[in-house]
């Protein structure tokens, strides 16, 4: 009953507070504090919501703002208007009605001598539709000094850069205004917070009290409303290609990120507000474990100490249920919160709403937390902007001792922490774990290094080029190992890195030093193992980038280069490795070592240009050019009109001209690529937007992601790339038309009918069958895909069940990363002479049976023997050594290509694309001699049929079974304890307040160790619909002092 008389007075406070026109009216005030009304006053130039739509009518405006009911969107409509229903507007508003409201504070400030909203263009969405913008709120004095030369914004970011001193910046601390980000949810199902931040703005525009007034002189004001627009008019998640933007914060693959983020980089803040929404109740920080160990002391204790008790003391005061501590890290850098508290070094917080509650409820609470951080932080402005000062300066002396930060615990409920580097020498023990700088050689990997490099440029990170060879001492390349520490029976990844003296870098190497301000960012990005402190994941455990982008040969130096050295400074946008040297020679040259070298081919071919790939690596023209490498006739470029210099910068592609082929080749066709849409339509996107355009919001789905990755992120021409429905795989699109490889990205298709032994093909499997023996590439991802090719009889590989391999069910691989083996005589591995790594994006990937590959097929990629945790957590991940990753099996004259991972996660990882890419692009021929170019090689691109295969293999003829028995799924919450602790986990598990539904997904395995909880199909993408149950469950077992032995949550 108290907490419901609670809630009443609370929502009684949110109808005042969304009642603006109650409160007395003013004239200007001044700026003089000491002049002004201690009482709020509101200036009436400035409209509410209300009066605003009053005088300028909005037919999809909701009034009163925040007006609706529970529920995601507050009963407003998908696609729709809150306001279609004129009897009764509610719920969120479309985006184009908050840009509305907005746009009239700009005007209405334009000329005030008090305060000033300027509007900031942030760039379109992935639709196309709708626009993205921030605004920027402060006195007038404070906005026209924003962006001058020398104004506010350049010395803020010269004080984060470490190119101010200290002294300056700690002046600066008292008399500039600090920066603050207010931002609303990616999501754009969690509408709420728009409506909070516009009557936060109201406030802040309108309030000429002393207390409002001190507000503005404190903090110059970056609010975003919305930031995910396409998915908010759509009351979704996701972006419009069906990904979640608050997984790409940090790699900015979406273009609401990518073009977000470096904008927001030029505006470094204090706090940084990430308002989202949850189920029940109010999440706010103090946060859980695990925290990032780059995250600045400054951040950290900002966040725990400081906003946190204040948010509590004003959720206290208002009797209204909150929770911390509770699931919500600070560990990956993909979040709202890791990525602004790591780059900006700013107070990066996760503020969660439950959606249960009114709509105007829910709009209140996140005004309240939004309030309340302001006032914490403005009631010592001078400490909170000295100690964001002092940290960039630490972080230079880090960077500078080539020290990173020792881990640490945040939650009171844990008192663990898991082994960390020695990141300190102690006691001449030989045995600490530095870092200095990272480098990143010439002529390899070139397109997708300078991608990786211009991202960090934008986010301020400063990049240097060796202008001489350099010798240097204390050289790690990626994946080379670790040493053992006294006693350890095997290196683990908190192990001093094994390192080599007197390596010389070439000229022309990239060196990104520590020592400067963007040192926690650069570590957490680059770093090879992030070192969890605390055995628990929200998300995935690894992500580095260099390893995700396949930059073998790239890595870290653990001493500092000797002073002196000369190097240049690289100004963003300077690199342009895509050059053509000896223009006019017969044959060109140039790697697939990178993906963007792989798109250019495609792009070549695509135009009908001839392209070959070397058989094996050479040297010539003075470079060295690796297996795969694509040599192109000069004539065919001429004949079909084709500038490969521009194709070839905008892929930063270096190209060499040769006087011949200077090695053995295989042809290449022109490609067409079959991306299987999951069903009988393709969904709208933006890229195939429908006939008439739909919605061109795709929606979470495979194909989505596959088709962004290689559309958008790869730019791969849509002739190439080919949605294909079920339907056209019934109709024998495949092979009418002329389309070279198929992806299937794990769905289950129907290709046969029947029970065993009575299965027969249906229309589509037979069609996929005679498609691949007639020479088509199949590729399949994960169980899914594999049991397609098993069906068809285009491969005997098998993947693992908990029947075959009971261990199975414990193994744990939540984005964990293994040292794999490529063979690169192979097509499929041209171009990995370097090495590379697997990326295990989640445990359910396959986990195929070595016995089964077959005599006929190979195995492309093999899981290396990899150390516990060199790279970051896994749990029984040695049960992968050896197997295959990546298996070849050729059926008559085209095959299956079989992988047991995701290539196209969150369109991470340019090394699996290029292993795809390899795939989709398997040459049929046999291998040409090296010779001079001719009239034969500057023939356009043959199709696929006028290639004569090489060889052919036996044909794939019947019907195959299908994998029977269970897999591994990340859907099921599993937590594992010993034995001795089975009671204390169950009586847990009855204490923790759970659904009825919830209850009946439960079960126990029990072994003669261990206890392993298991609720089945729990685990969906949408971490809300479980994540007040599980942070309950673990508070549960945490106070009986049980330790698990695992948990998947």
């Amino acid at each position: 009953m108290l907490l419901r008389k609670a809630r009443r007075a609370a929502l009684a406070v949110a109808v005042a507070a969304l009642a603006g026109a109650a409160a007395p009216g003013a004239a200007h005030a001044q700026l003089d504090l000491a002049a002004c009304p201690s009482g709020i006053n509101y200036d009436q130039s400035i409209p509410t919501w209300e009066q605003h739509f009053a005088e300028r009518p909005n037919k999809d405006a909701v009034v009163p703002l925040g007006r609706g009911t529970g529920g995601s969107g507050g009963g407003a409509p998908q696609f729709g208007s809150g306001a279609s229903d004129t009897q009764l507007p509610q719920g969120r508003n479309l985006t184009s009605v908050i840009y509305d409201y907005w746009d009239r504070l700009v005007e209405a400030t334009a000329n005030n001598p008090r305060v000033r909203v300027i509007k900031k263009f942030v760039g379109k969405t992935a639709s196309g539709q709708r626009d993205i913008y921030f605004y920027v709120l402060g006195t007038p004095e404070h906005i026209a000094n924003l962006d001058a030369p020398d104004g506010d914004a350049a010395f803020w970011r010269s004080v984060r850069a470490g190119t101010v001193p200290e002294e300056v910046g700690l002046e600066a601390a008292v008399n500039k205004p600090a920066f603050a980000w207010i931002t609303a949810t990616p999501h754009g199902g969690e509408s709420a917070a728009a409506e909070s931040i516009t009557r936060q703005a109201y406030e802040l525009v309108s309030r000429t009290d002393c207390e409002n007034l001190q507000r503005l002189k404190s903090l110059t004001f970056f609010l975003q409303p919305v930031r995910n627009p396409d998915g908010r008019d759509a009351i979704q998640r996701y972006t419009s290609w069906g990904f979640d933007p608050n997984r790409d914060f940090g790699t900015g693959n979406q273009v609401e990120n990518g073009v977000f983020v470096p904008l927001m980089n030029q505006y470094p803040g204090v706090f940084f507000i990430d308002a989202h929404q949850t189920t029940n109740d109010y999440f706010f920080p103090p946060n859980e474990d695990p925290v990032h160990h780059e995250i600045s002391h400054f951040a950290l204790n900002f966040i725990q100490n400081r906003i946190g008790p204040a948010l509590q003391d004003a959720f206290n005061a208002q009797s209204i249920a909150y929770r911390n501590y509770s699931q919500y890290d600070l560990f990956t850098p993909e979040y709202g919160d890791t990525v602004p508290s790591l780059i900006m070094g700013a107070a990066g917080m996760t503020y969660e709403k439950g959606t249960r509650e009114a709509y105007q409820k829910q709009v209140y609470d996140h005004y309240l937390a939004i309030d309340t951080t302001i006032k914490a932080t403005v009631e010592d402005k001078v400490g909170v902007t000295t100690g964001w000062v002092k940290q960039w300066s630490e972080a230079v002396q880090q960077g500078q001792n080539c020290q990173m930060q020792p881990n640490s615990l945040v939650s009171p409920l844990h008192d663990t922490i898991k082994q960390q580097p020695d990141t300190v020498e102690t006691a001449g023990s030989g045995n600490a774990y530095t870092v200095c700088g990272y480098f990143f050689k010439p002529d390899q990997h070139t397109g997708d290094t300078v991608a990786l490099i211009e991202h960090l440029q934008k986010t301020g990170v400063r990049v240097y080029k060796l202008d001489t060879p350099v010798a240097v001492n204390g050289y790690h390349e990626y994946g080379t190992g670790n040493v053992l520490k006294p006693g350890q029976v095997e290196p683990l990844g908190t192990s001093k890195p094994v390192t080599v003296d007197g390596v010389t870098l070439p000229a022309g190497t990239l060196y990104i030093p520590m020592n400067q301000g963007m040192k926690h960012w650069i570590q957490a990005l680059l770093g090879e193992n992030p070192f969890i402190p605390y055995d628990y994941y929200y998300d995935v455990v690894s992500w580095s980038y260099p390893l995700q982008r396949g930059l073998a040969g790239s890595g870290f130096l653990t001493q500092n280069i000797a002073p002196g050295v000369a190097m240049t400074e690289v100004t963003p946008g300077s690199l342009n490795y895509g050059t053509v040297t000896n223009a006019g020679s017969p044959v060109y040259a140039f790697n697939t070592d990178s993906a963007r070298g792989l798109a250019l081919a495609i792009e070549l071919l695509d135009k009908n240009v001839n392209v070959y790939r070397a058989t094996q690596s050479f040297v010539a023209g003075g470079k060295t050019f690796f297996s795969g490498a694509a040599l192109v006739d000069a004539g065919s470029l001429t004949a079909g009109g084709v500038d490969v210099a521009s194709l070839a910068s905008a892929r930063d592609t270096p190209v060499i001209g040769l006087p011949n082929y200077p090695v053995s080749r295989k042809q290449l066709a022109k490609p067409k690529i079959g991306l299987y849409t999951g069903g009988t339509t393709v969904p709208s996107n933006p890229l195939f937007p429908g006939t008439p355009p739909g919605t061109r919001y795709c929606g979470q789905n495979s194909f989505c992601e596959a088709l962004h990755d290689l559309g958008i992120k790869l730019g791969l021409p849509t002739r190439v790339i080919v949605p294909v429905t079920s339907t056209d795989l019934t109709n024998n699109v495949l092979s009418t038309g002329g389309f070279t490889a198929f992806i299937n990205q794990g769905s289950a298709i129907a290709v046969s009918t029947g029970t065993e032994p009575n299965q027969t093909l249906t229309t589509i499997g037979q069609n996929l069958q005679n498609w691949v023996n007639a020479g088509g590439t199949y590729i399949g991802v994960n169980n899914n895909g594999t049991n397609v090719a098993r069906q068809i009889r285009t491969t005997t590989l098998e993947a693992e069940t908990t029947t075959t391999l009971p261990d199975l069910s414990r193994l744990l691989t939540p984005g964990s990363t293994f040292d794999g083996t490529y063979d690169v005589t192979n097509p499929v591995a041209w171009g990995f002479d370097l090495g590379g790594w697997i990326y295990r994006d989640n445990s359910g990937n396959s986990v195929f049976r070595s016995s089964t590959v077959g005599t006929t097929a190979s195995t492309v990629v093999r899981y290396k023997p990899t150390p516990d945790e060199k790279y970051g957590y896994e749990n029984l991940a040695n049960i992968l050594d050896d197997r295959p990753a990546v298996v070849d099996s050729p059926a008559g004259q085209g095959r299956a290509v079989l992988f047991g991972f995701n290539p196209f996660f969150r369109s991470w990882k340019e090394q699996d694309e290029r292993l795809l890419l390899n795939a989709a692009l398997y040459p049929k021929g046999a291998a040409l001699a090296a010779e001079a170019a001719s009239e034969t090689t500057a023939q356009p691109a043959p199709v696929l049929t006028e290639i004569k295969a090489a060889a052919v293999a036996p044909k794939a003829k019947g019907v195959g079974t299908a994998i029977k028995g269970k897999t591994v799924s990340d859907r099921d919450v599993k937590i594992q304890v010993k034995r001795k602790d089975s009671a204390k986990l169950k009586l847990a598990v009855k204490r923790t307040r759970l659904s009825k539904a919830i209850r009946k997904k439960i079960s126990y395995r029990t072994t003669k160790t261990t206890v392993t909880l298991v609720i089945k199909g729990v685990r969906t993408s949408n971490e809300h619909a479980r994540e007040q149950w599980v942070g309950e469950l673990r508070n549960q077992i945490q106070r009986r002092k049980v330790t698990p032995i695992y948990a998947l949550l």
